[in-house]
Order: structure tokens, then sequence, then C-alpha cells
């Protein structure tokens, strides 16, 4: 919104003279705001408020739409611009840190950043699989990937289809990128052949919407299904990395605001790599010495327009009849997508007859030239530049016709100039329509191939005769042959039926990967995506996607503004939703469906924008704050019919805030005018006191919730305290580099407030005190101006949001050390308000892109811990689950309700602890936790008192695993010696030693596990044996032989060096024992009889080491943690022929703790990624979870869109 001017000295230099006079502009123009001057120009308001400043000199299309929308005289403007820009201006030197948009190579692997997780899992699929695919959308970074990720690291030989026509006979790793040019080319039967065949390590590269050609090739789907790496959108860390790194490497430096735009014009917009890059190289060129400057950044038009702006500037360099070849040369380098988008196309120089046009736009680095043949250098340019759109628009009838021509004259020349080859019948007719209107688009090969044609078929007509004689004998043969034909029909039936099923397997893994990208834009579309993929293939893929759903952030989109929505909020019974946007419409919602608003009612807002919006306590009454100086009093007890009933003016310009005080009869108001109002409402509005409160305009208020205080934000750079009954001043906060306060909010317990700043700094602060407040914590990471803030009711968390899009929630559990829960992305502008449902379970926030979006807060996954998760236990009845973390703390969770707080944190046993296991008591509530500063059994049954019962468990060394026996009288516990040490705990508060063992061969036992009948012991430790122990008499453990675990006879390698063999994890059920080594193998074993282990089957895994085996209670399954950040789950009901049920993702790093819930179907997990994850196993419940919060199904564009030529059906 719009920021009152501060001071300019227009003596101060050139660029401060500028901005001066551009406000003087803006005066004579009537001082419009920000926000309608954006509206006139098409650019941000916080654009153009940059623009008046004076800190650095605006680009030259963000001067001249400012002054445009002011009616300025835009030559005289641009006259003085380029002045001045001479002046601060420095002619690049040197290579460019940045390859624009053409594709990273091999020799740029010094400068690609930001993909080096990715280059891994590559490389990791590469150690188990001889094919893999690489996929991902246009502009997502796959060729770079390819070439400067893993070419630079791996020796082998690049090649695209429509420069091999065949495969080269190699031994070396082979990366075929460009796959998707296959599709268009003659010989792509012979060529796939070619590839499915091949016995050495392959590749591919191929664009996402190309993925259902691949179901056409048996060979070819089978081939890929199983291993692919998607190449999605980065990280903000990737993308930072990716910008700034190139430029540190060679010496050059990014103003910190340059990074902050790119990022935030970079984040959730698709195929935006190139764009990127493009972006920064034309910076770089213009940048200010060894600095690029955010005015270097929009003087090239930034990401949205970087691309177009150097391509339209080529194009218009060249003379008119140029320009008309060097249309056919853009359309010759296009082939127009069939329900896919445009691809570039690579042609021989040959081809194009146009060599000073080429030339002139390889120059600007539009097109790609090599010795023989030129391309597009990257698909963005199609879609960015709209003169190219244009053209393919109106010629993409005839460029399809004339793309055929250009194969098929291609392949006549191929094979001899064979007649076979020619054109007949409508293909002939069509090109020579099409080349009669467009005869100079003809290149030699293709006049030369359609004459040929036309002669053919001219001689065709003469024999024509001949042939119908002939034909009529053939007639009688054809009946003879009606019978084989009917046999051969039954069969084609069937080919028909499996080529039918294999196109829909690739359209549903396709909606997989579209799903993925669309996540924080779209979860709704994201989730109905998954789940038709699932209804359709029934893939494993599928499956794995569909139950991997929950795993992101769930949201709602609301959509029924047509203009900014500019705040959002929920009544105090938390049924209704209430949204105003700048289309002055205010529009009541029935939130009773959570995951469906639907309108109640909607009433005029008022004659201009409105920033505040709050209901009074009881709910009958909204207030909203009028930037025509009003505030608007809504009766909103009929919420179907919402009345405006009354209308309070006393403000001086626009009014930016409303909060009502607990008994709901008065109202305080803060504006333009730097005051704070309190009115009486209770009858007709009556002003009862006005508080000057600051030095420029007042943009936000808070009232604690007994009604006694208020605190005020302002642009002059402070917030302030004030006793609400007198309207006496309390106190004043200010903080260091902060020119402005955007927001202030007090806690549900009034004794903590939050204040967000211009400068993205969101601080708490300690007012318990009033008159003394103390600071308590700094939150960093907004980037830009934080609008919104707001707490949730149960005081847990807080919300935070501005200008870079983002939505960030904070745990403040713990105010002097709160964490990051979430960040979530999906707007494409400005975050305007932020705030809780009554029971904290959704928070909702509005935006200038016109959405609305309310986000599932009770099934996020958040952090639960500051530092790694090591396990997770669960008591035997389900009623909680335990934690333990490195940061020290074992935690009581209640699994049913994952919002809330743990109803158990046990104490730290020391400062800076580092705990390291836990395990439940099978019958009492006792809980054992290990850490490196002592043991301790605690009785949890008064969940608000825990108590600690004993600390005589000790050992020479650290505990590093525990475990209670099925019958609850023993604890074995493992140092970190290797030795095993047996207490009896039917006493739990005096735990008596019965024994110890020495465990041979081994460094550390990483886990201990007793079998069903509580007689013997398994012992998963640092060598390649299972240790398995009979402690019937605890007095005297006796060793039964050893198990062998090194049975791989191809351990996998990794960096040159053998795999790791070790016993990772061990679990028990019944009699049949799970175990897994550090070389990613596990096995199963039957151990009724404990001197002879037999063997029962092996764990299928192609992925990173199993790090924690966990069984069902009724041991039909098997999850394990993964190093590759991903939970697998099998079916062991066979053990001798485990099938893998489920892949899980959702976690970012390493899960280390799993275990299953009574039930069965629940699975908890958790890891170095510091969340505790639940999952529900069962698809279908899955299924019904997503249909109760999405539409039953996909709208008919969608359908068509992701599923072309599949009926629709419906998904629940």
């Amino acid at each position: 919104m719009p920021r009152p001017e501060r001071p300019l000295d227009p003596f101060a230099g050139p660029v401060e003279q500028f901005a001066f006079d551009l406000r003087k502009l803006r005066e004579k123009a009537g001082s419009p705001g920000y926000r309608e001057l954006g509206r006139l120009s098409h650019y941000s308001a916080s654009t153009l408020a940059d623009a008046a400043r004076g800190q650095r000199l605006p680009s030259l299309a963000v001067t001249l739409a400012f002054v445009r929308a002011c009616g300025g005289d835009e030559q005289t403007w641009e006259r003085r611009w380029r002045d001045i820009a001479e002046t601060t201006a420095a002619e690049p030197e040197g290579p460019s840190p940045y390859v624009g948009l053409k594709a990273f190579t091999e020799q740029d692997a010094d400068r690609f950043f930001g993909r080096e997780r990715l280059v891994g899992k590559l490389l990791g699929k590469l150690e188990h699989h001889d094919t893999v695919l690489v996929v991902g959308a246009s502009g997502s970074g796959k060729s770079s990937l390819l070439r400067a990720g893993l070419l630079a690291r791996r020796t082998g030989r690049l090649i695209t289809p429509s420069t091999c026509e065949q495969l080269p006979r190699t031994e070396e790793l082979l990366v075929v990128d460009q796959f998707e040019e296959i599709f268009s080319l003659p010989h792509r039967d012979e060529f796939i052949a070619d590839l499915t065949d091949r016995r050495h390590q392959t590749v591919i590269g191929l664009r996402a919407d190309f993925y259902g050609h691949c179901a056409r090739y048996p060979g070819l789907a089978g081939a890929v299904e199983d291993a692919q790496v998607l190449v999605g959108p980065m990280t903000t860390d990737e993308l930072r990395k990716a910008i700034t790194q190139p430029a540190v490497e060679v010496g050059c430096a990014l103003e910190t605001g340059l990074v902050a735009r790119l990022i935030a014009d970079a984040t959730g917009e698709p195929g935006v790599l190139p764009h990127v890059s493009h972006a920064l190289l034309e910076t770089w060129r213009r940048r200010r010495g060894n600095t690029l400057t955010l005015t270097s950044y929009h003087e090239s038009g930034g990401i949205a327009r970087a691309v177009a702006n150097t391509a339209e500037h080529a194009f218009t360099g060249l003379d008119a009849q140029q320009r008309l070849r060097a249309r056919q040369v853009f359309l010759r380098l296009v082939t127009p997508g069939d329900g896919t988008e445009d691809t570039k196309r690579r042609v021989k120089r040959s081809e194009l007859a146009a060599d000073e046009v080429v030339e002139h736009l390889a120059k600007a680095r539009i097109l790609t030239v090599d010795d023989d043949s030129v391309e597009i250098s990257h698909e963005a340019v199609i879609r960015s530049w709209p003169r190219l759109r244009d053209w393919l628009a109106e010629a993409r009838d005839d460029l399809r016709v004339h793309r055929r021509l250009t194969t098929a004259a291609a392949d006549w020349e191929a094979h001899g100039r064979d007649a076979g080859s020619l054109y007949r019948g409508a293909p002939l007719t069509q090109a020579a329509d099409w080349a009669q209107r467009e005869p100079d688009a003809l290149n030699a090969a293709e006049k030369a191939f359609l004459d040929a044609s036309k002669a053919a078929a001219e001689h065709d007509l003469a024999t024509e005769r001949r042939r119908t004689t002939t034909l009529r004998r053939v007639v009688a043969l054809l009946a003879a042959l009606l019978l084989v034909a009917t046999t051969a029909t039954v069969f084609a039936v069937r080919a028909q039926r499996q080529t039918t099923e294999q196109r829909t397997n690739a359209f549903a893994q396709k909606a997989i990967a579209e799903a993925n990208g669309l996540q924080d834009r779209d979860p709704g579309l994201a989730a109905q995506l998954r789940l038709a993929a699932y209804r359709l293939s029934g893939l494993p893929v599928a499956r794995d996607s569909l139950l991997s759903t929950f795993a992101a952030p769930q949201v709602t989109v609301v959509r029924g503004h047509r203009e900014a929505a500019s705040f959002a909020l929920f009544s105090p019974d938390g049924k209704v939703m209430a949204t105003v946007a700048d289309d002055k419409t205010l529009i009541l919602w029935d939130f009773t469906d959570r995951h469906h608003p639907t309108e109640l009612g909607r009433a005029h807002a008022g004659d201009g924008a409105t920033h505040g919006m709050a209901f009074s306590p009881d709910g009958r009454t909204l207030a909203t704050a009028g930037w025509d100086g009003a505030i608007r009093l809504f009766d909103v007890s009929d919420p179907r019919r919402p009345v405006e009933k009354a209308r309070v003016v006393g403000h001086e310009g626009q009014v930016q805030a409303v909060q009502f005080t607990p008994d709901s009869r008065r109202l305080v108001s803060s504006g333009q005018d730097k005051t704070i109002r309190v009115w009486d409402i209770a009858g007709p509005a009556t002003l009862l006191r006005t508080i000057q409160a600051h030095e420029e305009l007042v943009h936000s208020i808070s009232l604690n919730r007994a009604g006694t205080t208020i605190a005020s934000s302002s642009w002059d750079g402070t917030v302030k305290l004030w006793e609400a009954a007198t309207g006496a001043h309390l106190a004043t906060i200010t903080s260091p580099d902060v020119i402005a306060f955007d927001a202030v909010v007090f806690h549900p317990n009034g004794r903590m407030i939050a204040t967000g700043a211009d400068n993205g700094e969101v601080r708490l602060w300690d007012v318990t005190d009033p008159r003394n407040p103390a600071p308590l914590g700094l939150l960093s990471g907004h980037i830009f101006s934080i609008h919104a803030l707001a707490f949730s009711p149960d005081g847990r968390f807080l919300a935070s949001g501005g200008g870079d899009k983002t939505t960030r929630l904070w745990d403040v559990t713990d105010p002097r050390d709160a964490q990051l829960a979430t960040a979530l992305a999906g707007h494409t502008d400005t975050l305007w308000s932020v705030a809780f449902s009554p029971d904290s379970r959704h928070a909702v926030t509005a935006t200038t892109d016109a959405e609305v979006r309310v986000l599932d807060v009770a099934n996020l996954n958040y952090p639960q811990h500051r530092q790694t998760v090591w396990k997770i236990d669960y008591d035997r009845r389900g009623r909680y689950f335990a934690t333990v973390s490195s940061d020290g703390t074992i935690k009581l969770w209640r699994p049913e309700d994952r919002h809330a707080a743990p109803i158990v944190t046990l104490p730290e046993l020391a400062a800076d602890d580092e705990a390291i296991t836990v395990d439940l008591h099978p019958e009492r509530d006792v809980v054992f936790g290990a850490s490196k500063a002592g043991n301790v059994l605690w009785d949890v049954t008064d969940r608000d008192r825990p108590r600690e019962l004993s600390r005589a468990i000790t050992g020479n060394l650290m505990i590093v695993g525990a475990t209670f026996s099925h019958d609850g009288r023993t604890l074995a516990v493992s140092e970190y010696d290797g030795v095993i040490g047996l207490w009896n705990v039917s006493d739990p508060a005096n735990p008596v030693k019965t024994g110890s063992f020495a465990v041979p061969k081994t460094d550390t036992v990483w886990q201990v596990e007793f079998s069903q009948d509580d007689r013997t012991i398994v012992i998963a430790s640092g060598s390649r044996e299972l240790q398995l122990w009979d402690v019937s008499d605890p007095s005297a453990p006796r060793a039964h032989p050893a198990l062998r675990t090194d049975e791989n006879p191809n351990p996998i390698r990794r960096g040159g060096q053998a795999g790791r063999e070790e016993v990772m994890t061990v679990v028990i059920h019944g009699n049949v024992m799970a175990f897994a080594n550090m070389d990613n193998s596990g096995a199963l074993y039957d151990i009724s009889d404990p001197s002879h282990p037999r063997k029962l089957g092996s764990l299928p895994n192609d992925g990173g080491p199993l790090q924690r085996l966990a069984f069902s209670p009724d041991g039909t399954l098997i999850a394990a943690g993964t190093t590759d950040d991903v939970i697998r789950v099998w079916d062991v009901r066979d053990p001798r022929n485990p099938q893998l049920r489920a892949v899980l993702h959702g976690h970012t790093e390493r899960v280390w703790g799993v275990a299953f819930a009574p039930d069965n179907r629940t699975l908890t997990t958790a890891g170095a990624d510091r969340t505790v994850r639940v999952w529900d196993i069962d698809v279908e419940a899955t299924a019904a979870r997503v249909c109760a919060a999405t539409t039953a199904h996909l709208s008919s564009r969608h359908w068509e869109q992701y599923f072309p030529g599949v009926d629709p059906r419906p998904l629940c």
C-alpha cells in the first residue's frame, strides 16, 4: 500500500534529483496512491514507490510507466533517464559468470551451483540401474544437470536425437538429452529399439509433457518406469546459491536487494531457470563496477521481460526484408505441440537460406549456431516472446503441414529419392495448397520433393484404370482371407488394450510429475491429479504419490474476488470467514466445511479500498477500515444478508486498522492522520478519545485480550504501547535498521507482542510490564516488508507474511528460542493479512493476487524438535508415542492430535545434553531415556507432573540402545563399547542389575531386541554378524552361533570402495526376525530355533541404506527409514517373498525413526529434518481423505489437459 514520502535532498546527486522530480510529477497528477499508479502502469506499487525513493536509478521501463501513469512527457523523461544512466554505468569487462539462455556444459561445471543434491541423487540411481530417466518441465534445468552436473563427474558421451540418427557403439555412459525430439523424427522406431536393447548405462533427458509418448514403446516404458529423477523447482536456498555463487567465484558482488528480488520473482514460477540465468547475464552486462545491482536488473527487464526484451531488440534491429526472413527462420526452428507445448527444433544450416539473419540473432544469443546446425537457444524464447507466440498462433496449422513436408523431404533424400517416399493423396493436396500460399517458405529440397510428388501423382492417375481391373480379381481373394482376419482381430483387440493401458499409465506418470510442480500453487488440483493417476493406473508410483499427498501442506484456495484481496479473517465461532478486496466487495463464507467454503452473502464494502477488518467478540458486527476515511459497521448476525448499519467518520485520510474491545461496545481505529481513536458504538457512534500517537501513518493496532493495553505500529519507525482506558503513553519500542513498522499483534496471554518491520524483521517482545518492554527474540527469514502478523489463539504459533509472497509459521512455545515451523509459497503477489481460526487449526491469508488461501495448520508437518529425532516408540495401547532427539529432549505425543503441543516433555538431564534413545514399558506408564549425561526411568502416569523414578541404570560408557522385554520385567541396554547390561525393572524405582556380557568383534552396538518369548536377545552391531544370545538366565547369558549377514555377492560400491555390510538395524515379530545392512540389503529369518536361524526371504531395495526397521503389530508389514529421505513399506505376509507396498515421500533428510501404531495402518516417522510425521498407509483411506478435502472430480478442462483421450470417470 502507499507510503508517505520521506524528505529527499535534490542536491545530493543526480539520482536523488531524478526521484525528487518524479515526486513533483506525482503531486501535479493529484498525488494518486502507488496502488492506483500500479493499476494504470501494470507495475507493482512497491516498484513504483522505490522509483521515487532516490536510493537508486529506476529502470527505464519503470520510469516511463511512472511518467505515463502521471500524464508526463515520456520523451523528455527518457532523455533525462539516459543522461543519468550514462554517468553511472560501467562497461563490463571479462567473461560473464552466467550462461544466459544456453544450457550449461561440462566446461561450465565451475559455475553450476544449486543442484548438488539432485546430482547426488542421479549418481545414486546410476549405482543401481542401467537406464535412468531424468524428467522435468521445460526450463527446469534438465540439460544443465546432465551436462554440468553428470558429465562433469562421469565420463560419457552426450547426443541428441536430431543430430544422431544411430546410437554410437560405445560402452561408456551414454546421455541422450532432449529425448522429446525423437517423437517427431522418422527414424524414431529404430532409434528407440536400439536404445532399449543397449547393454550399457544410459541416461535419458525428457520433457515432462512428452512422458505419455513413452507408452507407445513398451520396451522404453519398462526401462524407465523404476528409475527416474524428477527435476523440480529449486528450493530457496538452492536458488540463492545458483544466483550468488557464480558471481562470487569471479570476484563480483550482488546487492542484497537484487538477490531478494530475484528469489521473489522466481519463486513459484514454472520453467523459470533460463529466465533467471538470462536476466542475470543481462544484469551482469549492466553492472556498476564489480557489483550487480537491482537497478541493472530492472533495466534488463527482470525475469519476466529480459528474454522478450532481448529477442525484440534483436528483431527490430533488422530491416524489413530481413524481418520477413527472420519470421521464416523462427517458424522453421519450432515444432508445434500436439497436446504438448511447442518445442524448439535443431536444423541444418543448409535448410536455412538467411545466413546474415541467423548470425545477427546468434550474436544476441537468441539462436545457437554450431558448425552445421542452428536452434533457438532455449524454449523460454518460445514461451516468453510475444511476437513469436503470435506468429505461431497465426501459422500453427500451416506450420504442422510445413514440418511434415520438411521431414518427408529429408526422408526422401535419405532414401536416394525413392518414389515410395513421395507424397500422395491428402498429404500432397495439403502441402500443395500451403506452398501456393507461401511460395517463399520452401527451401530447395522441399520444392524438389513437392515437384516430384506432383509428377508421381499425375503418373498414378494414368495407371488407375489398370489398377481397377486388378482390384476386382483381388476381391475374391479377400473373401477367403476374411476368416483369417477375424482371428487376427482378436489378437489386435488384445494388443489395443495393452497399448491403451500403457498410454494411460504414461499419462498417470506425467500427471504425478505435474502434481509435484503444482503443489505450492494449487495443492487441491495436485491432490486430484495424484488420485486420478492412481485410479486410472494403479501403478506403484501412483500409489506412492497418493499416499504422500498429505506430507505437503494442505491449502484450500478460495476464489471469489476479481481484484486484490486485502483482508480475511474468521468469525469468533469459526463458522464464517470474511474477505474484502479492492473490487469493493465484502464476502461472507460458510466455513463449516473447512475444505469447501461456500459463499453466504456479500455487501458493498465502500467507495475505496479496505485495509483493515475486525469481528466484534459477540460475532454480530463486522467493522471495516476504508481508504475513503470511513469506518463501516455491518450487521452480520445473518451472514446471508450482511447489512451496513452505520458509518463512522472522523479520521482525516485513510483508516488503516480497526479493533473491538472485549465487550464489543467500543471500537479502536488508527489512520493516516497519525492518530488512534476510541469510539463508543453501543448506540450512535461517539468519539471518546483521540490519541496523537505517532509522527507518521499508524499502520496497525492490537489490543491485549483484557482490552487494557493498545499496541500501535507506525511508519515513523516506532511501536508504542498505550493505556486503553486513558490513552496514556506507556512505552516506545524501536529497532536498529528499521525505518517503518508495518505490523504489531498481542499474544493471547497478553504478556508478549510481535512486531513486523519494513526490512523483513519479525521480533518478539516481553510486555509483561508494558512500561518496560524487553526483547525476546528475532525471527529471520523474510526478505521484504512484513505486512501481516497473527498469533494462533492457543498461543503456540505466530504467522507472518508480506512482500516476499510467503507465509511463515513460527513455533513460539519458547519465545526465546522460537523455531520456524514451515514456510509456504503459493501466492504470486504481496500478502496483506493473515488470521487464525478460533480453534487454531486453520490460517487464512489474503494477497494482491486476488486469492484467499486457507492453510490446514492442524495437519502440518513441522519440526517438533530442534535437532535430529533418533527414535520413536509407541505405547502398546496407542495412547501416546515417544520421540527422542539430539536436542536433549524426550517428548510424548497424542497420535490423534498432531497440532497439539506434546503432552509430556521430560526434563533435560543436563545443560546442552544430547538424548540418545528412549523405550516405553509395555505395561506401565514408565519411560526409559538415555543421554550422554545419564539415564533415567520416569513415571508419566500424571502427564502434567512426570516423576523421576531412578538413575541407577549406568554403565562404563554411554548407553546407545535400550529395550524392555515383552513381559516388562527386564530392560536390556547397550553401551557404546559393545557391552550389554540386563536389569530387573519389576520395580522401576529400584532397578537391579542381573547380568551383562560383551559382544565380540564389534565397536558399537546399534540396537538390541528381545525375541517374542524374551529368552533371546538379538544384537545389531558394527560387525558383519548378528549376535544372538540366550538370556533365559540373565546371570549367565550364553551366545548362540553368530549369523553372518554379508551374503551380498556384489556389495554396492561408493566412491570406489566396497559397500559397508555392518548390521544397522534389527526387529522381531513372533519367530520372524528382519535386519538390514549398511550395504542396502535386508533379509528375514526364522529364529524359532535361535541356534539355527533359517533364511526366509530378502527385502527388495533399490534405494539408500535402511536405517531403522519396524514391524506392524500384526506382523504383516515392515517399514524402514532410509538415508535417501524416504520410507519404504513391505508386505511380509509371505516372508519368503516380501513385496514392496509403498514408498512414502515427504521428509527432506535422513529418516531415523519409524514405528507403527496399534491399528496397523498408521505409521509415524522422524529424522534429521526434525519433523515427526504421521502417515496413513491405507491407500483407500487416503483417497477418501483427498475426496473430503477437494472436489470429487477433475474439471473437464483439466481432464483433457492431463489425460487427453481418456474417458473421464469419477474419482471418489
